[in-house]
Parts: structure tokens; C-alpha cells; sequence
């Protein structure tokens, strides 16, 4: 299994993988009676069509499976979550495009299979891999095929994931080509492209931004908030997604002294057997926390003074330690005392970058060699003169690199730096160019090599049963909302509200670990507390405080959103008012409080307004002055604007518009990819009900 060790496949076609003990906990706690019992739950639909709980775990599973026996890697919840959704949009798009696809007659022969994976065409997530690559550099076709066939052999259910995914995305490849294919722009459609990039207006205007008074001097009563309720809360952009509130309380779990004491004593006990260890890798990598052994060089004042100083004059073999070292406890054994070869160089480089020829830079070389031969005196001055390094200060430091070892410049300009005597003048070609060097020093350096074992202070098992009887108690003695703040106030606990959680979010500000949490806010009622739920290194007690229903919102869920929009109206009218019948901006801009301001040349497909105004729709507005006209007040998204028109200038008749076809059809096709599988479910109707279950 080693060739599939070593290969991360990219783009879909990677497994988002994770272990197999955690998706047998997943089939159980599904159908043990959590989501209602019965093993013909549903997750969603795609039109008609249901997504069943069953073939999705399945699915699920297999990829686990698959990683845990073929990659041999272990799971986390972050992993499992990345599969499930990762295997929800596969199931979706076989649903939603899939049928399309194979309806228009699409289809994939095995010629066609082998031909992408190591023929003529092979996909690119084959091709550029390196290990498929021979000595040519270009793909092997014996390599893929071998690949290929140990897959076959030794991974039978990645195999077939493999399968399905290269099929599935070549056949949805073929039918977004085909939609590019159709895509068609007329000559009326470029013309008015053309005409909106290049029809410019230069005109002066007065603006009154909303945000420059407060809302609070604008009273909204009910009634009008109604009126604008009843009027806006159909619109597409107040559609309300499924989603629900609620605020939770945040019980931190932190290391006690004690669990501090127990983590120290533990290392104490380690360091004698640290010290007398022959394999250190072996040792380090079963008693560190980072499961890694590493062997770094030691920079002095790393540690506290005291340390410091006990590892700085230590001999090899000797353990310092344990120390505290931020929110971890350390014990550090020195490994070896290594001489590191340095030098000190001057240079001067000649760079053969963006464009510039080799051979006139070799010869300036050759010269400058021959010219700082004669006379070392005169290289700082060429340095002035003819050095191109553009990554450091050496010009002014006279071309000179002080002290460095042989790890930390390209291998040629080492070579030059040390292979050669000190007063040596060489030229090294590397691939910025032309290195002049000059070797002014050359010594040895000790350096003390460490190796760690490091424990994160975390927090016990007892600990965490201390705050989970706490949190519990809270949650036991508070029952409702008000008594819930009451007490979070009174114990100083860190409450925070969240306004939405939608079915398909996974995420709560301020939480580790969210998952738990998601699902028991998806489940409850409102107004009841959660038992404490594990956050991290954290519990939470939460309390649901509202359910919003897909579709039109309630005044209740768009309360504060559409009492802005109803202020914003009233100082529109307002300042609207103010403005009317106003043709001298100066005077105006006074009265306002504000400046003047004008905007050069604007393009009438702008949909900016110099000046931070966003305002597409009264841009439109000022194209449709004449030169010399001054506008009525113009209300805005932004605010409300007086514009007077200087020089509106016609666009030029085209002579070409293939160009701009060209372009209009080239932007049409770049949004079809995403484009089109998203009109596709929106055309369908989509429902996810994953939220239920997990």
C-alpha cells in the first residue's frame, strides 16, 4: 500500500478521510432510537427525490473505511464533518445533474476512462503529480498504470469511490463545455456593453449621507414600521432561511495548580529515564506531546535565566528540566555540540532576471572580476555602481553577507563562499545571475543541539468534573431566560447571544467545538436550558430563545433591519425637502454642512460614486442629465445627492465589436461552471434536513 501512501490526489478527487471506529458510532447513534428509530430516515430532498439516511452513511462509511485502511490515518470530528458534507454535495449533484447529463446523452467509454487516466488526455490531477512523472519530466503511463492497478488490487473500496468520482466529474465536465459552447452574445448585447464602458460623465454633486445624523432623531411608531413591513417583506433579499437563536453560557475548563503539580511530577519522573535512553527518537516521539522528535539548535535566553543557563553550560546527554515554557512544561536534553562552518563574503550581483541577456552580464562579470583582482579598494564602489541584489541591504553595508553557514544561501554562491580560501575572488552563476565573491572570513561555530519532550498544561479529568458540576448546577437552578442572565451576571460568566443559526451552519462564535451544541439547539424548545455540553476545553449551558420559519419573515425577525430602512426614508424626506429647487451646490453644500465634491470622467457602467457611495441606480439617474442641467435631490441607497451635470461625453461608434463579444462571452462562461449547478437546484428545490440528525 505504500505507491497510495504516498499519493494526495487534488481537486475532488481527494479523500476528505477519517477512521472507521467513529462511523460505526455514527450508524448506531442514527438508528438507535436518536432520530426517531427507524432505518428509512430521510436527510433531504432534491425535487421528488429523497436523499435516505441509509445510502448516505454508507457512503460515509466507505470513504472512513477507506482511510483508516488505505491511508492508515485516524479521525477527528473536523474530518468527520468534512466528509459528510463532502459526500452531501456529491449525492446532491448526482441528483440534481447527473440524470441531465445522462438524459443528453452523455456517457463515458472505458476508452475514454483509460484515456484520462494514462493515455493521451490524462486529467490534470493525474498528469501533474511527480510521482507519475518520468525522468522526462512528462507523465508516465507505466507509472499511472501501476498506480492504477494497485488501487484496483489492494484498495478495492477507494477503487470504486476513485471510479465514481473520475466518471461522474468527466461526464459533468462534457455538459458544462456543451453549455459554454452555447453560450451567444448578439451584436445589440455588445453595443450596450460597449456604449456603458465607454460613455463618461465629469459632473459636481452635494451628498447627505444617512449615517451622518443619528437614527435616534427619527421616531418610528408602529404604523409605519407596518406599512413598510407589508410593502418590503416579500422581497427576495428579506427571504428568511430556517434558523434559530439562542444564547448560551461559557464555562472555561482550565488547569488547576494541582493538574499544573501532576503534569511537573510526571516529567520529573521521566528525566532519569530520558537521560539514560539509547534511542531518543523512540523515547521523545512515545513521551512528548507532539508525538515528534526533532533535534533543533538551541538559542540562547530561550528558556527562563536559570535554565537558560543550565542547558547553555550543560554536557551532552545531560536533561534540564522540567520548566515551565509559556502554557507548556518542558524537559530538554542537549544531543550533541555541533561545529557549523561560517563565512563572512562580500558581492556584487548581476542580475539576469526580466529579460536581461547572459551573455552581456557574464562579460560584465568577467571585467568587474578582472578590475577587483587588480584592486580590492575599488569593490565597494561597484558595488554602488553595478550590484542588483534586491532582497537585502548589502549596498549600503558595501555588498557584505556577515557570518553565515552553509544551509542559508543556493549551493552555488555556498560553493563559492566556502570551498574557496578567504581573499578569494570567484564568480558564481546561480539563477538570479552573476555573482561576484569575494571571501573575507571563514570560521566554525558551536552549536548545541536539544531535543524535547513537551506536556500542554491541559486540565484533568477531575477538573472537568468540578466545572461540569458547576455548569450543572446552574443549569438546574435557572430555568428561564431572565433568571439565566440574572445568574451569569451574578457569577461573572461570559453570555453570548446568537442571532441566527441556520441549518446548514456548523460554526458558533466563540465555541471549539460546536458540533454538540448545533445539535442541541437544533433540537429543543424555546425557552428551555441545555444539561452542560462539552465545548473544547469548555462547557456550555444554552437556552433556545427563537425559531424563524423559512419563507416571509415575522416583524418580530425584522424588526430592527426594517426599522433602519424606515429612519433612512424618513431623512430622505427630510433632506429631500431641504434640497429641492437648490441649483447652487456651494451654497448648498454649506447649508449642509458638507463639501462639495465632483466625479471625473465617470463610466456610465460605474457603480461607484467617488467618495465611498456605492449607487448604481443613481448613477443612472445623472447619465440622464444634459450638460449644464442640475438634478432634483436624487435619493440614494447611501443618501440623498443634488448633481449637476459639466461635460457628459458621448462613447465613439465602434468600429470592432468582435472584441467585445469576445469578452461578454468569455464572462458568461466563467459563471457557468458555478452557475449552472446552482440554477439547477434552485429550479429542483433542495431540502436539508441533516441538521436533524447530526
Amino acid at each position: 500500500m505504500a505507491i497510495i501512501g504516498k499519493i494526495r490526489e487534488r481537486s475532488g478527487l481527494l479523500l476528505v478521510l477519517v477512521g472507521g471506529a467513529m462511523a460505526a458510532f455514527i450508524l448506531t447513534d442514527l438508528f438507535s432510537g436518536r432520530g426517531g428509530g427507524r432505518q428509512d430516515q430521510v436527510l433531504g430532498t432534491v425535487g421528488d427525490q429523497e436523499i435516505s439516511a441509509v445510502d448516505f452513511e454508507r457512503r460515509v462509511n466507505d470513504e472512513i473505511e477507506s482511510y483508516r485502511r488505505d491511508f492508515g490515518q485516524q479521525v477527528n470530528a473536523q474530518m468527520t464533518e468534512q466528509v459528510r458534507n463532502s459526500v452531501w454535495q456529491e449525492m446532491l449533484k448526482e441528483k440534481v445533474m447527473l440524470t441531465q447529463v445522462e438524459d443528453a446523452g452523455f456517457a463515458l467509454t472505458k476508452g475514454e476512462y483509460d484515456d484520462i487516466r494514462f493515455g493521451q488526455n490524462i486529467l490534470p490531477e493525474f498528469k501533474n503529480q511527480p510521482n507519475f512523472q518520468g525522468e522526462d519530466g512528462q507523465p508516465s503511463p507505466e507509472k499511472l498504470q501501476q498506480y492504477f492497478s494497485s488501487v484496483q488490487l489492494n484498495a478495492p473500496v477507494y477503487h470504486e469511490i476513485q471510479k465514481r468520482r473520475v466518471t461522474e466529474n468527466r461526464l459533468y465536465a462534457k455538459y458544462t463545455t456543451l453549455v459554454k459552447k452555447s453560450v451567444f452574445v448578439n451584436s445589440a448585447q455588445a453595443k450596450d456593453d460597449y456604449l456603458a464602458k465607454n460613455t463618461k460623465a465629469t459632473f459636481n454633486f452635494v451628498a447627505k449621507r444617512y449615517d451622518s445624523e443619528p437614527d435616534s432623531l427619527y421616531a418610528v411608531d408602529d404604523k409605519s414600521l407596518r406599512r413598510y413591513y407589508d410593502q418590503h417583506k416579500s422581497d427576495k433579499k428579506y427571504k428568511q432561511q430556517e434558523s434559530r437563536k439562542f444564547e448560551y453560557a461559557l464555562f472555561p475548563v482550565a488547569a488547576s495548580e494541582a493538574d499544573r503539580a501532576a503534569t511537573m511530577a510526571e516529567l520529573n519522573e521521566l528525566r532519569v529515564a530520558f537521560e539514560n535512553s539509547t534511542d531518543d527518537s523512540l523515547f521523545v516521539a512515545s513521551n512528548s506531546e507532539s508525538r515528534a522528535y526533532n533535534k533543533a539548535p538551541y538559542t540562547e535566553g530561550t528558556a527562563d535565566k536559570l535554565n537558560d543557563s543550565l542547558i547553555v553550560n550543560a554536557s551532552v546527554g545531560t536533561v534540564v528540566g522540567p520548566f515551565r515554557e509559556g502554557e507548556q512544561w518542558k524537559l530538554v536534553k542537549v544531543e550533541e555540540l555541533a561545529d557549523v562552518p561560517e563565512a563572512r563574503v562580500r558581492h556584487i550581483l548581476l542580475s539576469t532576471q526580466g529579460g536581461k541577456s547572459e551573455d552581456v552580464q557574464k562579460a560584465l562579470a568577467d571585467s568587474i572580476l578582472s578590475v577587483v583582482k587588480r584592486d580590492k579598494s575599488k569593490f565597494e564602489d561597484l558595488v554602488v555602481k553595478f550590484s542588483e541584489d534586491p532582497g537585502s541591504n548589502t549596498k549600503e553595508k558595501g555588498g557584505v553577507y556577515d557570518w553565515f553557514d552553509k544551509k542559508q544561501m543556493v549551493p552555488e554562491f555556498t560553493a563559492a563562499s566556502f570551498d574557496e580560501k578567504v581573499g578569494a575572488i570567484t564568480i558564481a552563476k546561480t539563477d538570479y545571475g552573476f555573482h561576484i565573491v569575494e571571501v573575507l572570513g571563514q570560521r566554525s561555530r558551536q552549536e548545541r543541539r536539544v531535543a524535547s519532550i513537551t506536556r500542554d498544561m491541559k486540565p484533568s479529568p477531575a477538573t472537568f468534573k468540578e466545572v461540569y458540576k458547576k455548569a450543572n448546577e446552574f443549569s438546574l437552578r435557572n430555568t428561564d431566560l431572565d433568571a439565566f442572565k440574572k445568574a451569569a451576571e451574578e457569577q461573572g460568566l461570559q453570555v453570548t447571544p446568537v442571532e441566527e443559526l441556520r441549518s446548514d451552519m456548523r460554526f458558533v462564535p466563540g465555541l471549539q467545538d460546536a458540533n454538540s451544541t448545533i445539535t442541541w439547539v437544533n433540537r429543543a424548545e424555546i425557552g428551555k436550558l441545555s444539561e452542560p455540553i462539552q465545548s473544547g476545553d469548555s462547557y456550555v449551558v444554552a437556552i433556545l430563545t427563537g425559531i424563524r420559519e423559512a419563507g416571509i419573515p415575522k416583524l418580530e425577525d425584522v424588526r430592527d433591519v426594517f426599522t433602519k430602512e424606515v429612519v433612512k426614508e424618513k431623512k430622505a424626506e427630510a433632506w429631500v425637502e431641504k434640497m429641492k429647487g437648490k441649483t447652487d451646490l456651494n451654497a448648498l453644500a454649506t447649508e449642509l454642512s458638507v463639501s462639495q465634491q465632483t466625479a471625473t470622467e465617470l463610466t456610465y457602467n460605474s457603480f461607484n460614486i467617488p467618495g465611498g457611495f456605492n449607487e448604481f441606480g443613481v448613477v443612472g439617474k445623472v447619465f440622464a442629465l444634459d450638460n449644464g442641467q442640475t438634478s432634483v435631490p436624487l435619493t440614494g441607497e447611501t443618501g440623498v445627492f443634488v448633481v449637476s451635470m459639466t461635460n457628459k461625453i458621448a462613447a465613439p461608434e465602434p468600429e470592432d465589436l468582435n472584441v467585445d463579444k469576445a469578452s461578454l462571452v468569455q464572462r458568461a462562461q466563467s459563471r457557468v461552471d458555478g452557475g449552472l449547478f446552482n440554477a439547477m437546484k434552485e429550479a429542483v428545490g433542495v431540502t436539508d434536513d441533516r441538521y436533524k440528525y447530526y
